[in-house]
């Protein structure tokens, strides 16, 4: 099974190997013994659809896998074979998961996991907040502990104190947390994921805006930039990728106006005082930057995403 699933992925020919690989999902990182080539570095070779790629990366392909010939990832292989190809490149990206997209994606695959007006929901909400982008998943060993300091960061509680938490929103009526569901029954939920945190591609059904600002832009219009970004990044770790193109610009727009106070429409400079950190152009935010740079590389990426989730 191995030889003929190998012999299909050198033709290129995804129709007869896929339908093989969902019933041997095992197989998928298996490699040539002479170039170590696995199924995803041949999709990369060829050239694949996106929604190859994403459907070998949504049974477990590892981008970080290297050939023994080359010692070459997909991702370079693709570099190398398609220069022109960005969005092949793109999903390609050998990226660990954050907490924060584990979290998500545990909540989304468990329905019942909270009750109507839980308050550990509410909690989880502001564990993912806490666990932004540059919180990566640690070993298997270390994340219950990240998650747990976090825990504490959020309701100033120990996890492994009986302490009852109320999460308000104030005195005539509370949501209610219990440490025993994020000790138990979430870290089980969890621990299976973070095992995983390289091959789980971003998904459709957990996928939030926040997720296409990785990888950070290539450069930046002036210095205040950055900031702006990160602070974006945070505000929007909660809204869905929109289908439309337009929608996705008129959210990054209107998140710009919300952090800034400016109207995004203007070829001047904004001057953000909180952003003034040093630097010739310290707190200056580039209006052009955002409206012909940024935004269209959002709707860019979300493009490839969403072609990445079709099956054909």
């Amino acid at each position: 099974m191995k030889d003929k699933l190998l012999a299909l992925a050198f033709q290129g020919n995804w129709a007869l190997l896929l339908p093989i690989l969902k019933e041997h999902p095992h197989l998928i990182n298996c490699a040539t013994e002479n170039k170590g080539y696995t199924v995803l570095h041949q999709a990369a070779w060829h050239g694949a659809d996106l929604s190859i790629i994403g459907q070998l990366l949504s049974l477990g392909a590892d981008p970080r896998i290297r050939t023994m010939n080359k010692s070459q990832t997909a991702q370079e292989i693709a570099k190398e074979k398609h220069r022109e190809r960005q969005d092949l490149q793109y999903l390609l990206t050998a990226q660990k998961r954050t907490l924060a997209q584990l979290i998500r994606k545990a909540v989304t695959e468990s329905p019942d996991l909270f009750s109507a007006y839980d308050g550990n929901q509410v909690i989880c909400d502001r564990l993912i907040e806490c666990l932004g982008w540059n919180s990566d998943a640690e070993a298997e060993t270390a994340f219950e502990e990240r998650v747990a300091a976090a825990f504490k960061a959020v309701t100033g509680v120990d996890l492994s104190s009986d302490r009852p938490i109320n999460c308000g929103p104030d005195r005539s009526y509370n949501m209610h947390s219990t440490q025993s569901f994020w000790s138990g029954e979430f870290f089980k939920l969890l621990h299976e994921k973070v095992s995983r945190s390289y091959t789980i591609p971003i998904e459709k059904n957990w996928a939030v805006i926040s997720d296409i600002f990785y990888p950070a832009p290539s450069h930046w219009g002036l210095r205040g930039d950055l900031f702006l970004w990160l602070e974006m990044r945070e505000f929007l770790c909660h809204l869905p990728i929109p289908d439309q193109p337009e929608v996705l610009a008129r959210i990054i727009s209107s998140t710009f106006s919300a952090l800034t106070g400016e109207v995004l429409d203007s070829s001047e400079p904004i001057f953000i005082k909180r952003f003034s950190r040093g630097g010739m152009s310290s707190g200056m935010v580039s209006s052009q930057f955002w409206l012909k740079e940024f935004i269209p590389l959002m709707q860019q990426r979300a493009k490839w995403l969403q072609k990445s989730w079709e099956t054909k």
